[in-house]
């Protein structure tokens, strides 16, 4: 029997390395009748498949660089899983289990920057689509070369400040960016597997959470515009054997406005405040520019 774990995920040329888990999902759509009055049904057939591939990574700065906010074309794309040596560690190089994508689409889900010590990690989603609907779009081997170096990966980022309107909200504990991004998955005439794929639209929004409730108190329950200020949410490079680097890579809002949603507040622990930033378009400025990714 062979067993396998975790590998890397290759965009085009460029290896997307500290895979923290993923998944090749099938997404079938059956078609399943009963008639007559029937207890149980007495056919099933495949009605439609959307093949989808995700995985979360801590490669954080390599995934931004290589796909942005709105996400990218795929081109080749593939989702390795190393073959585990039997009463060993892996097998040889050429021993593995590969999805390959040719065409679609992949975007980025989500980007969480947990409590410390713990890293900060992105997650995408690949939705490979079909050159004539009937092919899959979606190819597997057993047996297929491994990148060499997919398993060592140095690139580590952690929580970093939060300001809104150029004023720190202090006391961050968390915060999460979902990148809001609804892609266009597109059927036609009977097709068992799509045949477009595209982003309709994007509304993306950070929640931070912090201890810093006293903000709050000048806002109310109706919050805070985005003003002439511009607000930023930091992830911060953490160093090898060290602690901080100097390159952090920064998130800013021109325009938005910002919420707390909740205060809770527990027997034994500390009060805290959950924060909502919306983030829109001026018709100018990026919904959120980056910096720090090049």
């Amino acid at each position: 029997m062979n067993i396998y774990t975790l590998g890397a995920y290759k965009f085009s040329s460029t290896l997307f390395k500290g895979i923290q888990d993923s998944s090749i999902n099938a997404n079938m759509q059956q078609i399943i009748m009963a008639a007559s009055g029937a207890v149980s049904p007495s056919f099933v057939g495949v009605g439609r498949l959307q093949p989808q591939v995700s995985f979360t990574s801590t490669a954080v700065k390599t995934i931004l660089a290589a796909l942005g906010i709105d996400g990218a074309a795929m081109a080749s794309d593939k989702m390795f899983l190393q073959q585990m040596l039997a009463d060993g560690t892996r097998a040889g190089a050429s021993l593995h289990f590969c999805a390959t994508m040719a065409n679609g689409l992949i975007i980025p889900v989500s980007l969480s920057a947990p409590a410390l010590p713990a890293p900060a990690t992105i997650n995408c989603l690949a939705t490979p689509r079909s050159a004539d609907g009937s092919a899959s779009p979606i190819a597997l081997s057993a047996i297929t070369s491994l990148e060499a170096t997919q398993d060592f990966d140095t690139e580590c980022y952690v929580l970093g400040a939060v300001t809104l309107n150029g004023a720190e909200l202090e006391g961050v504990d968390t915060w999460t960016l979902n990148f809001g991004v609804t892609p266009d998955i597109v059927w036609g005439s009977g097709h068992v597997y799509p045949i477009f794929t595209g982003v309709m639209s994007i509304t993306p929004s950070f929640t931070v959470s912090t201890f810093d409730i006293a903000k709050f108190v000048a806002w109310t329950e109706i919050g805070t515009p985005q003003g002439a200020t511009d607000s930023t949410v930091v992830l911060q490079d953490q160093a090898e054997s060290g602690v901080r680097g100097s390159s952090p890579i920064t998130f800013t809002i021109d325009a938005g406005m910002a919420h707390f949603n909740t205060v809770s507040a527990g027997q034994g622990s500390r009060a805290v405040g959950q924060v909502t930033i919306t983030p829109i378009a001026d018709g100018t400025a990026d919904i959120i520019a980056i910096t720090g990714i090049t």
